[in-house]
């Protein structure tokens, strides 16, 4: 057994080492054979390298002629290229200019919207002012047609009518003002005035009123401030304001003060008082158009809400500003300031 399996081995091997002999044989006939057939190309004939020359040739002109088609071609696209790029920056300016006039549109349709609104609050304002005086003088009226009244009686009635009569004239000369100064065109007088003496004329102007309400009404002024520039006739209405508010909501026996200073180069005119003083909500919206102040007048005065408002606008016109320092049960203290200017 051992001696068939080895003949078996030698046999297999023998077999296989022919097998690679005769392909080894035969590649390297092949080899040979291709190296023998194939002409070297110096041996190549004249005709035969004329022909590749030519075909050469032809073939490097039609490059060129293509190559020159794809360079116009190339041009032409760049300067469409360059034509686009202009059209697109045309495009972008207009429709900036576009942009910027629908920004005009809608803020003048805003400011539009606001002076409507404000025109819609301030005509509720004064349908609101005006229905209690006109009342008033209906109900005058009626008694005037419908009793036999003695020369007393009449004349308590036509006073009546006359202090109504009198407030509906304020009421429309202050909405006058909120008209004027609304106004696009609104503009200051300006002059060069003391200070001192706008002050002068409204306690002259205050006093007997105050006098009614058993008020004292005193001035403190600093002699030292100098003329400045200022809407006299304004500044007078803005310190009148003031005073009158104070006594027309001051109870009776109080006393109010006006006081002229300097500060930080500002010409400053304070009206204070002992009354009954602000909550901190009326003082935060005192200066706010239309606003009605939870304090009433004591002594039956009219109020409309706009006076401080329009002392604000005029004091702001002079580039100045408008305060209130007020506690409630400690009195109040409305004041402005305008600059010096050298």
């Amino acid at each position: 057994m051992l001696l068939e399996g080895n003949l078996t081995f030698i046999v297999v091997v023998s077999i296989a080492f022919l097998f690679f002999i005769g392909i080894l044989t035969f590649l390297i006939k092949k080899n040979i054979f291709e190296s023998q057939s194939s002409e070297p190309a110096e041996e190549k004939t004249p005709a035969k390298n004329e022909v590749n020359s030519t075909k050469a040739n032809n073939l490097l002109e039609e490059l060129k002629l293509e190559n020159s088609q794809l360079r116009s071609k190339l041009a032409f696209l760049e300067v469409k290229l360059d034509k686009t790029n202009e059209k697109m920056e045309e495009l972008k300016t207009h429709n900036s200019e576009l942009q910027a006039k629908t920004d005009q549109l809608n803020e003048s349709k805003k400011k539009l919207e606001d002076l409507q609104e404000q025109k819609d609050e301030l005509l509720s304002i004064i349908v609101h002012d005006i229905k209690n005086p006109a009342s008033a003088i209906r109900n005058f009226i009626e008694l005037l047609e419908s009793y036999d009244l003695n020369a007393q009686e009449q004349q308590e009635i036509m006073s009546g009518l006359l202090e109504t009569s009198t407030h509906i004239l304020a009421l429309a000369d202050e909405v006058s003002k909120i008209m004027n100064i609304e106004k696009t065109s609104f503009k200051l007088y300006l002059s060069l005035n003391n200070i001192n003496k706008a002050v002068d004329i409204i306690a002259k102007r205050n006093q007997p009123i105050a006098q009614k309400k058993s008020i004292k009404l005193s001035v403190t002024e600093d002699e030292s401030i100098p003329e400045i520039s200022m809407d006299f006739n304004k500044i007078v209405e803005v310190i009148d304001n003031f005073v009158n508010n104070a006594i027309k909501f001051a109870p009776e026996g109080i006393r109010i003060e006006i006081i002229t200073k300097i500060e930080n180069n500002n010409v400053v005119v304070k009206v204070a008082d002992t009354g009954y003083g602000l909550s901190e909500t009326d003082v935060q919206k005192a200066f706010e158009k239309g606003t009605k102040l939870s304090t009433k007048p004591t002594g039956g005065e009219s109020s409309s809400g706009l006076g401080l408002w329009i002392t604000k606008k005029i004091i702001e016109a002079h580039k100045g500003r408008v305060w209130v320092k007020s506690h409630k049960g400690s009195g109040s203290t409305f004041a402005f300031q305008i600059p010096i200017v050298d």
